[in-house]
């Protein structure tokens, strides 16, 4: 009788662990599908979302004021050679947050004279930021950055002529 009592011991046991192995996996089912549907629809939701395209993208500027007298020395409009240090200049102007201000490398910087033209190419950093093509002047057809606001405000948009006319 000692025996058949331990069995049964032994069987309650076993089927109490089969009971909580079954739990946990009905419970882990049910985590892991709401993983899977979360992940799943953040992909869809973000592929099916629009992009809105700027209208400066592919425009051609020319700077009218603030244009420097020297390349290589004074005050005027510069362009950035890494976008990072246009976004934290932007950032810094914006904030002022001048203590946390990263300072700019010269070298990195290509001052544009009065009449010098750009081509924006993209935008960055929610349209703060801008990559452009120089279009004249001894840094022609390279590529650079430079903060929208200065854009609006020290460049003016160069009329298209229609051919088709």
């Amino acid at each position: 009788m000692v025996t058949a009592y331990t069995y049964t011991l032994f069987e309650r046991y076993e089927l109490y662990l089969k009971k909580i192995v079954t739990i946990n996996m009905k419970h882990t089912n049910k985590y892991l599908m709401i993983a899977a549907v979360f992940c799943f629809t953040q992909n869809i939701i973000a592929e099916t979302e629009e992009k809105l395209e700027d209208s400066n993208i592919g425009s051609s500027w020319q700077l009218v004021k603030n244009g420097s007298h020297s390349s290589s020395f004074g005050n005027g409009q510069v362009v950035y050679f890494l976008s990072s240090d246009a976004y934290q200049t932007h950032r810094s102007r914006k904030f002022q947050t001048w203590d946390k201000f990263s300072a700019v490398d010269g070298r990195n910087l290509v001052r544009l004279k009065k009449n010098d033209s750009i081509e924006i190419i993209n935008s960055r950093f929610n349209g703060s930021i801008y990559q452009v093509k120089l279009l004249n002047g001894f840094h022609k057809d390279k590529t650079y950055f430079l903060i929208a606001e200065e854009l609006e405000k020290n460049f003016k948009k160069e009329m298209e002529e229609d051919e088709n006319i």
